[in-house]
């Protein structure tokens, strides 16, 4: 049965995080199955709200970034369409114990309360929900791995001279770049070389990595492309050896997936769902993130060695033909509702 869709985010779906790229494409998907999806963009702070009940819509999906407008909009719009909320991850989460982390989690509690139907984007924040006693119960919809076409190299290694280590993401200090950049100026290897494929949204951060960078001599080694479409992305995930994921709070990583459906092995701090993922395929390496020489001893074990390379990219090629498929997400997203 085909539903009429209010789907809420801030700003533009167009917008490059895995947030928007996971929300864009479920939206797609949803089109492509028969929904009329029409796509409400928020900004932050915004009192003037749609009135949503009597609107003509069957279900409002809200993405929780959204958290403090969607209490409002779901709380008006009780008794009306079917108010869902998609779970990347709380925001709560991103802050240190505390006051302010206090205040935003008892506003996103709230929202979880006034919401119908639950959905996360990962098992680990499905899991997470329910033992922090967030929610009582959280559909589950992961990404898919298929947005960009399979490379057909049957999880060959790539044919460049140099050792390629590729973090995709947004340059921002909870995804930990500088961590990693000094993991990877302590390695001897010069023929292994560091690219950051993300946009700089918070560019104090980012002139921290960048000046860490210069000052370290690393200029040559580690190059900044900022934030690539599709296309760019797969070109970058065909000529890499391993992706790294130094970041300790992860919804689920989109690019976890993807880096499997390319063939390419992951390394990853050992948490949430880089860790089931890895652990489940065995088509990565993981790491503690409390041990600050983890990421180094990783990263060194992993380029030095040939042999497990070569077998963590087969175990990658393997671990991709079980991967859901995007409109796997979207029928899971319309389960959760009864569509």
């Amino acid at each position: 049965m085909t539903s009429r869709i209010a789907f809420v985010v801030y700003g533009s779906l167009e917008q490059v995080s895995g947030g928007y790229i996971y929300d864009r494409l479920v939206v797609e998907q949803l089109r492509g199955l028969g929904d009329e999806v029409t796509v409400l963009s928020l900004t932050p702070g915004q009192s003037d709200l749609p009135e949503l009940r009597g609107a003509g819509f069957d279900v409002v999906v809200g993405d929780e970034l959204c958290f403090r407008e969607l209490l409002p909009l779901f709380q008006r719009a009780e008794g009306g369409p079917r108010r869902v909320l998609l779970i990347h991850h709380l925001t709560a989460w991103e802050h240190p114990p505390g006051p302010e982390r206090d205040a935003v989690l008892a506003l996103e509690r709230a929202t979880v309360s006034a919401a119908d139907v639950c959905v996360a984007t990962s098992h680990v924040t499905a899991d997470r929900l329910f033992a922090e006693r967030i929610a009582r119960h959280a559909a589950v919809a992961e990404p898919g791995a298929d947005r960009m076409p399979r490379p057909d190299t049957g999880g060959q290694e790539p044919s460049s001279a140099l050792l390629r280590l590729l973090f995709v993401g947004n340059i921002l200090r909870r995804k930990r770049v500088l961590e990693l950049c000094e993991a990877f100026a302590s390695l001897t290897f010069a023929s292994a070389e560091l690219v950051l494929v993300g946009s700089e949204l918070e560019p104090d951060y980012a002139a921290e990595v960048r000046a860490y960078v210069s000052q370290t001599g690393l200029g040559r080694r580690v190059r900044f492309l900022g934030p690539l479409p599709a296309e760019g992305v797969a070109e970058q995930l065909a000529q890499a050896d391993a992706l790294v994921l130094p970041s300790a709070l992860e919804g689920y990583g989109m690019v976890l997936s993807e880096a499997l459906w390319a063939s390419v092995p992951v390394i990853a701090a050992r948490v949430g769902a880089a860790e089931q993922l890895v652990s489940r395929t065995g088509a990565g390496l993981l790491y503690e993130p409390d041990d600050r020489f983890a990421l180094a001893a990783t990263l060194s074990a992993f380029i030095g060695d040939g042999p497990l390379r070569a077998r963590l990219r087969r175990s990658a090629w393997e671990a991709a033909e079980v991967l859901p498929r995007w409109r796997d997400t979207a029928l899971c997203l319309r389960a959760s509702w009864g569509g």
